[in-house]
Protein backbone atom coordinates (compact mmCIF):
# COMPACT_ATOMS: atom_id res chain seq x y z
CA UNK A 1 0.00 0.00 0.00
CA UNK A 2 0.97 3.62 -0.53
CA UNK A 3 0.09 5.84 2.39
CA UNK A 4 0.74 9.16 4.07
CA UNK A 5 0.86 10.13 7.72
CA UNK A 6 1.15 13.79 8.51
CA UNK A 7 0.37 16.89 10.51
CA UNK A 8 -0.33 20.39 9.24
CA UNK A 9 -1.42 23.80 10.43
CA UNK A 10 -5.04 22.60 10.52
CA UNK A 11 -4.50 19.42 12.53
CA UNK A 12 -1.92 20.57 15.07
CA UNK A 13 -0.42 23.68 16.68
CA UNK A 14 3.14 24.71 16.03
CA UNK A 15 4.17 23.26 19.42
CA UNK A 16 3.49 19.81 17.94
CA UNK A 17 4.59 20.43 14.35
CA UNK A 18 8.03 21.62 15.35
CA UNK A 19 8.72 18.30 17.09
CA UNK A 20 8.42 16.54 13.72
CA UNK A 21 10.24 19.00 11.49
CA UNK A 22 12.77 17.61 9.00
CA UNK A 23 15.73 19.01 7.11
CA UNK A 24 17.63 17.04 4.47
CA UNK A 25 20.01 15.41 6.96
CA UNK A 26 17.15 14.20 9.15
CA UNK A 27 15.18 12.91 6.15
CA UNK A 28 18.09 10.72 5.05
CA UNK A 29 18.73 9.47 8.59
CA UNK A 30 15.10 8.55 9.14
CA UNK A 31 14.82 6.93 5.71
CA UNK A 32 17.84 4.74 6.37
CA UNK A 33 16.36 3.63 9.70
CA UNK A 34 12.93 2.55 8.44
CA UNK A 35 14.23 0.97 5.23
CA UNK A 36 15.52 -1.95 7.31
CA UNK A 37 11.96 -3.03 8.09
CA UNK A 38 10.60 -5.99 6.10
CA UNK A 39 8.09 -4.82 3.54
CA UNK A 40 9.26 -1.20 3.48
CA UNK A 41 9.67 0.03 -0.11
CA UNK A 42 10.42 3.74 0.13
CA UNK A 43 9.39 7.20 1.32
CA UNK A 44 9.31 10.89 0.50
CA UNK A 45 9.11 13.43 3.35
CA UNK A 46 7.57 16.84 2.74
CA UNK A 47 8.44 19.18 5.61
CA UNK A 48 7.55 22.89 5.50
CA UNK A 49 6.63 25.57 8.02
CA UNK A 50 3.01 24.41 7.82
CA UNK A 51 3.25 20.63 7.44
CA UNK A 52 5.30 17.48 7.91
CA UNK A 53 4.09 14.56 5.80
CA UNK A 54 5.62 11.15 5.19
CA UNK A 55 4.54 9.47 1.95
CA UNK A 56 5.57 5.83 2.06
CA UNK A 57 5.06 2.41 0.49
CA UNK A 58 4.91 -0.87 2.38
CA UNK A 59 4.00 -4.42 1.41
CA UNK A 60 2.89 -7.44 3.41
CA UNK A 61 1.03 -5.50 6.11
CA UNK A 62 -2.42 -4.03 6.61
CA UNK A 63 -3.00 -0.28 6.52
CA UNK A 64 -3.37 -0.06 10.29
CA UNK A 65 -0.11 -1.92 10.82
CA UNK A 66 1.72 0.31 8.35
CA UNK A 67 0.42 3.48 10.03
CA UNK A 68 1.42 2.22 13.46
CA UNK A 69 4.90 1.29 12.28
CA UNK A 70 5.51 4.67 10.65
CA UNK A 71 4.17 6.69 13.59
CA UNK A 72 6.09 4.62 16.13
CA UNK A 73 9.29 4.99 14.08
CA UNK A 74 8.69 8.72 13.69
CA UNK A 75 8.14 9.29 17.40
CA UNK A 76 11.20 7.24 18.26
CA UNK A 77 13.44 9.14 15.84
CA UNK A 78 12.13 12.54 16.99
CA UNK A 79 12.37 11.63 20.67
CA UNK A 80 8.65 12.14 21.33
CA UNK A 81 7.15 10.04 24.11
CA UNK A 82 3.69 11.59 24.63
CA UNK A 83 0.58 10.44 22.77
CA UNK A 84 0.29 12.63 19.66
CA UNK A 85 -1.78 10.39 17.39
CA UNK A 86 -4.79 12.73 17.59
CA UNK A 87 -2.83 15.41 15.73
CA UNK A 88 -2.00 13.16 12.76
CA UNK A 89 -4.03 12.25 9.70
CA UNK A 90 -3.64 8.90 7.98
CA UNK A 91 -4.51 8.23 4.34
CA UNK A 92 -3.91 5.34 1.97
CA UNK A 93 -3.95 4.65 -1.76
CA UNK A 94 -6.48 6.85 -3.63
CA UNK A 95 -7.03 9.11 -0.62
CA UNK A 96 -3.27 9.54 -0.26
CA UNK A 97 -2.85 10.26 -3.99
CA UNK A 98 -5.61 12.87 -3.92
CA UNK A 99 -4.16 14.47 -0.79
CA UNK A 100 -0.79 14.98 -2.50
CA UNK A 101 -2.50 16.41 -5.58
CA UNK A 102 -4.35 18.96 -3.42
CA UNK A 103 -1.20 19.81 -1.48
CA UNK A 104 0.95 20.56 -4.52
CA UNK A 105 -1.86 22.54 -6.15
CA UNK A 106 -1.98 24.90 -3.17
CA UNK A 107 -5.50 23.91 -2.15
CA UNK A 108 -4.35 22.65 1.27
CA UNK A 109 -1.94 25.51 1.95
CA UNK A 110 -2.46 28.15 4.61
CA UNK A 111 -2.24 30.57 1.70
CA UNK A 112 -4.58 28.97 -0.84
CA UNK A 113 -2.94 28.88 -4.25
CA UNK A 114 0.59 29.79 -3.12
CA UNK A 115 3.19 28.21 -5.37
CA UNK A 116 6.17 27.90 -3.00
CA UNK A 117 4.88 24.42 -2.21
CA UNK A 118 5.70 23.25 -5.76
CA UNK A 119 9.42 23.79 -5.24
CA UNK A 120 9.19 22.15 -1.83
CA UNK A 121 7.58 19.02 -3.31
CA UNK A 122 10.25 18.85 -6.02
CA UNK A 123 12.99 19.18 -3.41
CA UNK A 124 11.43 16.45 -1.25
CA UNK A 125 11.44 14.02 -4.19
CA UNK A 126 14.97 15.04 -5.14
CA UNK A 127 16.31 14.27 -1.66
CA UNK A 128 14.74 10.81 -1.58
CA UNK A 129 15.84 10.01 -5.13
CA UNK A 130 19.45 11.08 -4.65
CA UNK A 131 19.68 9.05 -1.43
CA UNK A 132 17.95 5.96 -2.86
CA UNK A 133 15.16 5.89 -0.29
CA UNK A 134 12.25 6.05 -2.76
CA UNK A 135 10.82 3.41 -5.11
CA UNK A 136 9.45 3.69 -8.63
CA UNK A 137 5.78 3.77 -7.58
CA UNK A 138 6.23 6.77 -5.28
CA UNK A 139 8.46 8.48 -7.83
CA UNK A 140 5.76 8.08 -10.47
CA UNK A 141 3.15 9.44 -8.02
CA UNK A 142 5.14 12.60 -7.34
CA UNK A 143 5.84 13.14 -11.04
CA UNK A 144 2.11 12.73 -11.67
CA UNK A 145 1.41 15.32 -8.96
CA UNK A 146 3.53 17.86 -10.86
CA UNK A 147 1.38 17.24 -13.94
CA UNK A 148 -1.76 17.75 -11.86
CA UNK A 149 -0.40 20.96 -10.38
CA UNK A 150 0.30 22.46 -13.80
CA UNK A 151 -3.13 21.59 -15.13
CA UNK A 152 -5.00 22.77 -12.02
CA UNK A 153 -3.25 26.12 -11.86
CA UNK A 154 -3.79 26.70 -15.58
CA UNK A 155 -7.47 25.72 -15.51
CA UNK A 156 -8.57 27.32 -12.25
CA UNK A 157 -6.16 30.25 -11.89
CA UNK A 158 -6.09 29.36 -8.19
CA UNK A 159 -2.78 31.13 -7.69
CA UNK A 160 -4.04 34.38 -9.22
CA UNK A 161 -3.64 37.04 -6.56
CA UNK A 162 -2.17 34.53 -4.12
CA UNK A 163 0.48 35.62 -1.68
CA UNK A 164 2.84 33.80 0.66
CA UNK A 165 3.44 33.17 4.34
CA UNK A 166 6.30 35.67 4.12
CA UNK A 167 3.86 38.28 2.76
CA UNK A 168 1.51 37.58 5.65
CA UNK A 169 4.43 37.99 8.05
CA UNK A 170 5.30 41.39 6.65
CA UNK A 171 1.63 42.46 6.83
CA UNK A 172 1.63 41.47 10.50
CA UNK A 173 4.35 44.05 11.14
CA UNK A 174 1.81 46.81 10.59
CA UNK A 175 -0.03 45.76 13.77
CA UNK A 176 3.01 46.90 15.76
CA UNK A 177 4.51 49.66 13.58
CA UNK A 178 2.37 52.09 11.61
CA UNK A 179 5.07 52.70 8.99
CA UNK A 180 7.56 49.87 8.62
CA UNK A 181 9.43 51.72 5.86
CA UNK A 182 11.04 53.80 8.64
CA UNK A 183 12.04 50.73 10.68
CA UNK A 184 15.46 49.12 10.83
CA UNK A 185 14.97 45.51 9.77
CA UNK A 186 17.13 42.43 10.27
CA UNK A 187 16.42 39.38 8.11
CA UNK A 188 17.92 36.11 9.37
CA UNK A 189 17.93 33.46 6.65
CA UNK A 190 18.67 33.73 2.93
CA UNK A 191 16.67 30.76 1.66
CA UNK A 192 13.48 30.79 -0.38
CA UNK A 193 11.27 32.16 2.41
CA UNK A 194 13.88 34.76 3.34
CA UNK A 195 14.14 35.86 -0.28
CA UNK A 196 10.37 36.20 -0.62
CA UNK A 197 10.29 38.20 2.61
CA UNK A 198 13.01 40.52 1.34
CA UNK A 199 11.13 41.16 -1.89
CA UNK A 200 7.94 41.97 0.03
CA UNK A 201 9.76 44.34 2.40
CA UNK A 202 11.26 46.21 -0.54
CA UNK A 203 7.84 46.51 -2.18
CA UNK A 204 6.57 48.05 1.07
CA UNK A 205 9.21 50.74 0.76
CA UNK A 206 11.67 49.37 3.33
CA UNK A 207 15.29 50.35 2.67
CA UNK A 208 17.14 49.90 5.95
CA UNK A 209 17.43 46.11 5.69
CA UNK A 210 20.31 43.91 6.84
CA UNK A 211 20.63 40.21 5.96
CA UNK A 212 22.56 37.51 7.78
CA UNK A 213 22.80 33.80 7.17
CA UNK A 214 24.77 30.82 8.39
CA UNK A 215 26.46 30.68 4.98
CA UNK A 216 27.94 34.14 4.52
CA UNK A 217 28.33 33.80 0.77
CA UNK A 218 24.59 33.24 0.37
CA UNK A 219 23.76 36.33 2.45
CA UNK A 220 26.24 38.47 0.51
CA UNK A 221 24.86 37.32 -2.83
CA UNK A 222 21.26 38.09 -1.86
CA UNK A 223 22.21 41.46 -0.36
CA UNK A 224 24.13 42.45 -3.46
CA UNK A 225 21.26 41.48 -5.76
CA UNK A 226 18.71 43.61 -3.87
CA UNK A 227 21.12 46.36 -2.80
CA UNK A 228 20.83 45.92 0.94
CA UNK A 229 23.40 45.21 3.66
CA UNK A 230 24.72 41.87 4.88
CA UNK A 231 26.62 40.98 8.03
CA UNK A 232 28.43 37.96 9.42
CA UNK A 233 26.20 35.69 11.55
CA UNK A 234 28.65 36.15 14.43
CA UNK A 235 27.59 39.81 14.63
CA UNK A 236 23.94 38.86 15.13
CA UNK A 237 23.63 39.88 18.79
CA UNK A 238 25.13 43.29 18.12
CA UNK A 239 22.85 43.86 15.14
CA UNK A 240 19.78 43.05 17.24
CA UNK A 241 20.40 46.19 19.28
CA UNK A 242 19.90 48.28 16.14
CA UNK A 243 16.89 46.40 14.73
CA UNK A 244 13.23 47.27 15.22
CA UNK A 245 11.91 44.28 13.26
CA UNK A 246 13.64 40.89 13.09
CA UNK A 247 12.31 38.35 10.59
CA UNK A 248 13.67 34.84 10.98
CA UNK A 249 13.33 32.08 8.37
CA UNK A 250 15.95 29.37 8.79
CA UNK A 251 16.16 25.60 9.12
CA UNK A 252 17.90 25.73 12.51
CA UNK A 253 16.72 23.01 14.86
CA UNK A 254 17.32 25.07 18.01
CA UNK A 255 16.23 28.65 18.86
CA UNK A 256 18.59 31.36 17.61
CA UNK A 257 16.96 33.97 19.82
CA UNK A 258 16.68 33.07 23.50
CA UNK A 259 15.07 35.03 26.32
CA UNK A 260 18.46 36.21 27.59
CA UNK A 261 19.52 37.42 24.13
CA UNK A 262 16.24 39.30 23.66
CA UNK A 263 16.42 40.80 27.17
CA UNK A 264 19.96 42.04 26.61
CA UNK A 265 18.96 43.59 23.29
CA UNK A 266 15.93 45.43 24.73
CA UNK A 267 18.13 46.68 27.60
CA UNK A 268 20.71 48.01 25.16
CA UNK A 269 17.87 49.66 23.22
CA UNK A 270 16.73 51.36 26.44
CA UNK A 271 13.31 49.71 26.21
CA UNK A 272 12.55 50.76 22.63
CA UNK A 273 9.98 48.25 21.30
CA UNK A 274 11.04 45.36 19.13
CA UNK A 275 9.16 42.87 16.95
CA UNK A 276 10.15 39.30 16.04
CA UNK A 277 8.45 37.57 13.10
CA UNK A 278 9.39 33.88 13.29
CA UNK A 279 8.59 32.06 10.03
CA UNK A 280 10.59 28.98 11.01
CA UNK A 281 9.45 25.51 12.07
CA UNK A 282 10.81 24.47 14.48
CA UNK A 283 10.62 27.97 15.92
CA UNK A 284 13.86 29.94 15.99
CA UNK A 285 12.60 32.34 18.66
CA UNK A 286 12.21 30.70 22.07
CA UNK A 287 8.68 30.97 23.45
CA UNK A 288 9.97 32.76 26.57
CA UNK A 289 11.06 35.74 24.45
CA UNK A 290 7.45 36.93 24.37
CA UNK A 291 7.70 37.51 28.15
CA UNK A 292 10.31 40.23 27.71
CA UNK A 293 8.88 43.73 28.17
CA UNK A 294 8.42 45.77 24.98
CA UNK A 295 9.01 42.69 22.80
CA UNK A 296 6.33 41.21 20.51
CA UNK A 297 6.69 37.79 18.91
CA UNK A 298 4.60 36.33 16.08
CA UNK A 299 5.08 32.81 14.72
CA UNK A 300 3.48 31.23 11.63
CA UNK A 301 0.34 30.24 13.52
CA UNK A 302 -0.23 33.89 14.43
CA UNK A 303 -0.56 34.80 10.75
CA UNK A 304 -3.92 33.09 10.29
CA UNK A 305 -6.03 36.25 10.62
CA UNK A 306 -4.02 37.91 7.85
CA UNK A 307 -4.43 34.81 5.72
CA UNK A 308 -8.19 34.52 6.30
CA UNK A 309 -8.84 37.95 4.83
CA UNK A 310 -7.73 36.78 1.39
CA UNK A 311 -9.04 33.21 1.35
CA UNK A 312 -12.79 33.21 0.76
CA UNK A 313 -12.62 34.32 -2.85
CA UNK A 314 -10.44 31.32 -3.78
CA UNK A 315 -12.17 28.58 -1.78
CA UNK A 316 -14.81 28.12 -4.48
CA UNK A 317 -12.04 27.39 -6.98
CA UNK A 318 -11.22 24.18 -5.10
CA UNK A 319 -14.52 22.71 -6.27
CA UNK A 320 -13.32 23.05 -9.87
CA UNK A 321 -10.39 20.78 -9.13
CA UNK A 322 -12.37 17.59 -8.61
CA UNK A 323 -12.82 16.68 -12.28
CA UNK A 324 -9.16 17.38 -13.02
CA UNK A 325 -8.09 15.33 -10.02
CA UNK A 326 -10.34 12.42 -10.96
CA UNK A 327 -8.78 12.06 -14.39
CA UNK A 328 -5.24 11.90 -13.04
CA UNK A 329 -6.21 9.70 -10.09
CA UNK A 330 -7.67 7.16 -12.50
CA UNK A 331 -4.60 7.33 -14.72
CA UNK A 332 -2.19 6.69 -11.86
CA UNK A 333 -4.40 4.00 -10.30
CA UNK A 334 -4.55 2.16 -13.63
CA UNK A 335 -0.77 2.31 -14.00
CA UNK A 336 -0.27 1.08 -10.45
CA UNK A 337 -2.76 -1.77 -10.90
CA UNK A 338 -1.05 -2.88 -14.09
CA UNK A 339 2.26 -2.98 -12.18
CA UNK A 340 0.71 -5.71 -10.02
CA UNK A 341 0.46 -7.91 -13.10
CA UNK A 342 3.86 -7.11 -14.56
CA UNK A 343 5.94 -9.65 -12.66
CA UNK A 344 3.22 -12.28 -13.01
CA UNK A 345 3.02 -11.90 -16.79
CA UNK A 346 6.82 -12.05 -17.07
CA UNK A 347 6.88 -15.20 -14.94
CA UNK A 348 4.19 -16.87 -17.06
CA UNK A 349 6.18 -16.22 -20.24
CA UNK A 350 9.32 -17.61 -18.65
CA UNK A 351 7.43 -20.63 -17.36
CA UNK A 352 5.91 -21.46 -20.76
CA UNK A 353 9.18 -20.90 -22.54
CA UNK A 354 10.98 -23.19 -20.11
CA UNK A 355 8.43 -25.96 -20.66
CA UNK A 356 8.70 -25.49 -24.41
CA UNK A 357 12.50 -25.71 -24.42
CA UNK A 358 12.46 -28.80 -22.24
CA UNK A 359 9.95 -30.57 -24.48
CA UNK A 360 11.81 -29.61 -27.63
CA UNK A 361 14.98 -31.29 -26.46
CA UNK A 362 13.11 -34.56 -26.22
CA UNK A 363 11.42 -34.11 -29.60
CA UNK A 364 14.72 -33.32 -31.31
CA UNK A 365 16.25 -36.53 -30.08
CA UNK A 366 13.52 -38.69 -31.60
CA UNK A 367 12.76 -36.74 -34.79
CA UNK A 368 14.61 -36.48 -38.07
CA UNK A 369 16.90 -33.53 -38.73
CA UNK A 370 14.60 -31.98 -41.33
CA UNK A 371 11.78 -31.96 -38.77
CA UNK A 372 13.70 -29.88 -36.21
CA UNK A 373 12.92 -26.50 -37.79
CA UNK A 374 9.23 -27.39 -37.97
CA UNK A 375 9.21 -28.39 -34.33
CA UNK A 376 11.00 -25.13 -33.32
CA UNK A 377 8.42 -23.06 -35.14
CA UNK A 378 5.58 -25.02 -33.62
CA UNK A 379 6.97 -24.63 -30.09
CA UNK A 380 7.23 -20.83 -30.49
CA UNK A 381 3.75 -20.69 -31.95
CA UNK A 382 2.12 -22.69 -29.18
CA UNK A 383 3.92 -20.70 -26.45
CA UNK A 384 2.75 -17.37 -27.83
CA UNK A 385 -0.76 -18.64 -28.38
CA UNK A 386 -1.29 -19.87 -24.85
CA UNK A 387 0.46 -16.85 -23.34
CA UNK A 388 -1.83 -14.40 -25.15
CA UNK A 389 -4.89 -16.36 -24.15
CA UNK A 390 -3.85 -16.63 -20.52
CA UNK A 391 -2.93 -12.94 -20.21
CA UNK A 392 -6.27 -11.90 -21.72
CA UNK A 393 -8.20 -14.02 -19.22
CA UNK A 394 -5.86 -13.00 -16.40
CA UNK A 395 -6.67 -9.32 -16.83
CA UNK A 396 -10.40 -10.02 -16.88
CA UNK A 397 -10.38 -12.27 -13.82
CA UNK A 398 -8.18 -9.93 -11.72
CA UNK A 399 -9.87 -6.70 -12.88
CA UNK A 400 -6.60 -5.58 -14.46
CA UNK A 401 -4.60 -6.44 -11.34
CA UNK A 402 -6.88 -4.81 -8.78
CA UNK A 403 -8.06 -8.06 -7.17
CA UNK A 404 -4.82 -8.85 -5.42
CA UNK A 405 -6.23 -11.99 -3.81
CA UNK A 406 -6.58 -13.51 -7.31
CA UNK A 407 -3.10 -12.38 -8.31
CA UNK A 408 -1.70 -14.21 -5.27
CA UNK A 409 -3.71 -17.35 -6.08
CA UNK A 410 -2.40 -17.39 -9.65
CA UNK A 411 1.16 -16.96 -8.41
CA UNK A 412 0.65 -19.97 -6.15
CA UNK A 413 -1.20 -21.91 -8.86
CA UNK A 414 1.62 -21.66 -11.39
CA UNK A 415 4.34 -21.97 -8.74
CA UNK A 416 5.87 -18.72 -10.05
CA UNK A 417 7.40 -17.48 -6.84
Amino acid sequence: MIGVIGINYKSSPIEIREKFSFNEKRIVEFGNIVRNNDGFKGLVILSTCNRSEIYFQMEGTCNSGAYSFMLKSLKSYCGVTENVREYFYFKSDTDAFKHLFYVISGANSMIIGEDQIVGQVKQALKISTENAIVDSELTRLFIKSLEVNKKVRTATKINQGAFSVSYAGVEKCFTVFNDISKCKILLIGAGETGTLTLKTLIKKGCENITITNRTQEKADKLAQKYRVQSIDINLLKNQLDHSDIIVIATGAQEPLITESIAQQSITNREGKKQLYIDLSVPRNVAREVSLVDNVTVFDVDDLQEVVDANQEKRKNLIKQMDSIMEEHLQDYSDWLATRNLGSLISAIKTNFSSVNQSELQGFKRINKANDVELIDNYGTHITEKYTRLLIKNLKEVTNNGRKMEYVKVLNDLFNLN
